[in-house]
């Protein structure tokens, strides 16, 4: 985690995120949330780290992967392209719920009265916060005639 982190923090994000030369607030730059999420993962990293090297006892015992998390990984990535592929014509918020919605059911979490808030009250605050505090449009896909005028 801290290698992917120092490789976004490095490289990634300063060759591929152009940046105006000047910003009026500093959340609103391009750079920022792909910055403060490298800073998190970095963050994790150390943490996990740090802990590893603890607990070393702790850790000896949970080496041990599921049998299948390859399987869970190649899910994930379907998900993903299927998120990529659908959000133009399905819309941000549908094709987002339905996304954390598969992916909390693939992480193992059935509990309904939490998965479905979660996955509908998500995509609907991000969508407003990107829409009035960022102005940034957000395709809205088959919920526009219900949206457009928000």
């Amino acid at each position: 985690m801290m290698a992917l982190a120092l490789l976004l923090m490095l490289v990634l994000i300063p060759v591929g995120v152009v940046e105006p030369k000047k910003i009026k607030y500093a959340a609103l730059s391009p750079s920022y949330y792909p910055r403060f999420v490298t800073y998190v993962l970095l963050a994790l990293g150390i943490a996990v780290t740090v802990r590893s090297l603890l607990f070393k006892e702790v850790a000896a015992h949970s080496t041990d992967l599921r049998t299948d998390a390859l399987r869970r990984y190649c899910w994930v990535f379907a998900i993903l392209a299927l998120y990529a592929l659908s959000i133009t014509w399905l819309g941000f918020i549908v094709t987002s719920a339905l996304a954390l919605m598969a992916t909390f059911w693939l992480a193992g979490e059935r509990r309904l009265y939490l998965t479905i808030p979660l996955a509908l009250l998500l995509p609907v605050g991000l969508y407003f916060f990107f829409l009035k505090v960022a102005s940034v449009p957000i395709p809205l896909g088959i919920l526009e005639p219900w949206l457009a005028g928000v």
